[in-house]
């Protein structure tokens, strides 16, 4: 019998995930005899997060972008109304498109193409807002901080930092008993493998 219980393997650095074993394994029951078995996933969903074998950010953002488009399709009609005011659409965007779009972006490992990723939906949404396509851009050299300007709304990294400094304003403030303050200022004494990591926060 199929357990709820799903495993997932982190292949250690240079090592290819089809290198190891990840076929299904029984479980016991208090006498040792098998109560059923676990199969391996590639990817997990925890509190709205997908969380991936590979540790990046990849499969969330495309998640987030997913939902926030169905989001914006669903209101569509409302964004994209001449009778309503331009400055209300960018509220009624950023509470309801923005929220889905940036959900769990706190703990994100974002790296340059999947941040163009999510500027690229930002910037489509309010080209569609303002009924302004990719042609009208270009022909009338229309800037996107002029449409912004009209929708009273800001660039995405300005919503996407506002969260960061907020969760990191949020682990500040714990106690220092708690783990999440502990990790922040905590320190490893040990070096790093060989290979550079995606991203730090030396250099972030």
């Amino acid at each position: 019998m199929a357990s709820k219980t799903e495993a997932m393997y982190f292949p250690p650095p240079r090592q290819a995930y089809d290198d190891a074993d990840t076929s299904r394994f029984d479980v016991l029951d208090s006498n040792g005899l098998p109560a059923g078995f676990i199969d391996f996933t590639k990817e997990f969903k925890y509190l709205g997060s997908i969380i991936s074998y590979t540790l990046s950010s990849e499969a969330d953002v495309d998640k987030r972008i997913k939902s926030a488009t169905a989001a914006f399709g669903a209101i569509k009609h409302i964004l994209t109304d001449k009778r309503i005011d331009s400055k209300l659409k960018g509220r009624l965007y950023v509470a309801l498109c923005l929220s889905i779009l940036l959900y769990g972006s706190e703990v994100w490992c974002l790296r340059e193409d999947l941040f163009n990723r999510l500027r690229s939906f930002h910037h489509r949404c309010v080209r569609t807002m303002c009924r302004v396509n990719i042609a009208h851009t270009i022909r009338h050299h229309i800037s996107t901080a002029s449409l912004l300007k009209r929708l009273s709304i800001e660039p995405l990294y300005v919503y996407y930092h506002h969260r960061l400094l907020r969760w990191a304003g949020r682990v500040a403030r714990m106690p220092l008993t708690r783990a999440p303050r502990k990790l922040l200022t905590s320190w490893v004494a040990h070096p790093r493998p060989l290979g550079c990591p995606q991203m730090t926060w030396g250099r972030y």
